[in-house]
C-alpha cells in the first residue's frame, strides 16, 4: 500500500508546479485511578495508570496541486497487540483526489466513518468526555482500513449539508485475550460499507453500515489440536448517531449493532484407521448492541460539564455505565478534563476487562491534559 501511494504521489508531483506542506499534531496525557485489583479498559486498576487514552500524534498534509493532496499520520500510543509497552503506529496514509467541490476520493489507509466523529476520536481536545463511552466506542482505536473510498457532499435548498460515502478495504484487527502472554492474534478483515450523513443549523444525523469478512489462523478449537486451522466468519457493523444543539445544551446519542456468524475448521489427527480428517464447527449468529446518551452543558461559553449513560448487551456480555465530568479549556488549543466513571459488569467483557466475576462494579477517576497544534 505504501509503495502504491508513493508511486501515485510521484506521478502527481511530476505534473504539479507548487507543493504546499502543513504539519500538525495532537496529544493527550491522562492519568486514571481505579478502585479494583482486576484491570478494566486493559489498564485501569488500583495502582493507577497513564496508559488510558494517552497518545501523541503528528500529521503531515501535502497539497500537491489543486486536485490532489496526501496525508500521513503517525501516533505513539500503547500497543494494540500487547498490554505492555508503546508503539509507533501509522494511522493515516492516503492520497486524496478532489476534482470539484462535491466529489473527493481517497486511496490508502483511512479511518472508517462509523461514528459521528470517527476522524478525530484520537484527538481528545476536539470532544468533551475524558473517556469515550466503552459501551459504544470499545473498538474505536482499530477503525483504520487500507482501501478506497468515494465521497459525495452537497448542500440542499434548505441549507442542509449532506454526505454520502462508499468504502472498501482491508485491515488486521487485534483480538485481545485475557491473560495472554504473547502477541494477541490478529483477524484479517475485508470491509465494505456505506455512510449517509446530514447536518442542519443545530443538528446532525449519521447512519453507517459496513459488511465484514474476517479470518485468522488457529492451532486448536474447543480444546482439539488442529493443523491448517482457520477461524473466521462474516458480520455487519451498523451505527446510528444523532446530535441536537440548543444555546446551552447539546444532546448526543449513538446506537450500534454488530451481527456475527463465525465458523472454524481444521485437520484433526484421528487414530488409524480413520486418520486425519477436516472438521468444521459453526456457531449460530449472534448480535451485540451498544448505546450511549451524552448531555453536555456549556459553562461560561467556553467550558463544559456533562453526564452520560451507556449500555452494552449480547449473549456473552452485559454491562452499563454512568459518567460525569467536565472540560476546562485553557485556550483554543489545549484543555484539562476530569471525569468520574461508574461501570457495572453484569457479565464480563474479555476485550475490555480481566474480571472473571459477574456483577462486579468498577469506579475510576480520570484527569487528562489535551492539546492540538498546527
Amino acid at each position: 500500500m505504501r509503495m502504491l501511494l508513493s508511486a501515485a504521489v510521484a506521478l502527481v508531483c511530476g505534473h504539479s508546479h507548487a507543493v504546499d506542506y502543513s504539519l500538525s499534531g495532537f496529544g493527550t496525557i491522562q492519568y486514571t485511578q481505579g478502585a479494583n485489583e482486576q484491570n478494566y479498559l486493559r489498564f485501569i486498576n488500583e495502582d493507577g495508570t497513564f496508559k488510558v487514552n494517552s497518545i501523541i500524534g503528528g500529521q503531515l498534509d501535502v497539497q500537491l496541486n489543486d486536485e490532489f493532496s496526501a496525508t500521513v499520520q503517525y501516533v505513539i500510543a500503547p500497543k494494540q497487540r500487547r498490554d505492555e509497552g508503546v508503539d509507533l503506529d501509522n494511522r493515516w496514509a492516503f492520497i486524496k483526489y478532489k476534482p470539484n467541490d462535491n466529489w473527493h476520493f481517497k486511496l490508502g489507509r483511512q479511518r472508517l466513518n462509523l461514528y459521528l466523529d470517527s476522524e478525530n476520536l484520537d484527538v481528545g481536545h476536539t470532544y468533551i468526555p475524558a473517556n469515550l463511552n466503552p459501551e459504544v466506542y470499545y473498538n474505536a482505536g482499530v477503525l483504520a482500513a487500507d482501501g478506497f473510498s468515494a465521497n459525495y457532499n452537497f448542500e440542499d435548498a434548505a441549507g442542509r449539508y449532506w454526505g454520502v460515502q462508499a468504502i472498501a478495504g482491508k485491515q488486521d484487527i487485534v483480538q485481545r485475550l485475557r491473560g495472554f502472554q504473547n502477541d494477541f492474534p490478529e483477524n484479517s478483515f475485508d470491509i465494505a460499507g456505506l455512510v449517509l450523513g446530514v447536518e442542519g443549523s443545530n443538528y446532525r444525523l449519521h447512519l453507517a453500515h459496513h459488511d465484514v469478512r474476517f479470518s485468522r489462523e488457529i492451532t486448536q478449537f474447543r480444546g482439539i489440536p488442529v493443523t491448517e486451522g482457520v477461524a473466521g466468519g462474516t458480520g455487519r457493523l451498523t451505527n446510528l448517531g444523532a446530535e441536537y444543539r440548543w444555546p446551552l445544551y447539546t444532546l448526543r446519542g449513538e446506537i450500534t449493532q454488530t451481527e456475527l456468524m463465525t465458523a472454524a475448521s481444521g485437520v484433526v489427527g484421528f487414530p488409524p484407521p480413520v486418520g486425519p480428517m477436516r472438521r468444521t464447527v459453526e456457531d449460530p449468529k449472534f448480535e451485540e448492541h451498544g448505546a450511549n446518551l451524552l448531555l453536555i452543558r456549556k459553562v461560561f461559553e467556553q467550558h463544559a460539564v456533562y453526564g452520560s449513560y451507556g449500555r452494552f448487551i449480547s449473549q456473552f456480555d452485559d454491562q452499563y455505565s454512568f459518567a460525569i465530568g467536565g472540560k476546562y479549556n485553557l485556550s483554543r488549543s489545549d484543555s484539562i478534563k476530569v471525569e468520574l466513571h461508574h461501570v457495572v459488569e453484569k457479565s464480563n467483557r474479555l476485550q475490555l476487562s480481566d474480571n472473571p466475576v459477574p456483577n462486579t462494579t468498577f469506579n475510576f477517576l480520570s484527569v487528562s491534559y489535551n492539546w492540538v497544534w498546527e
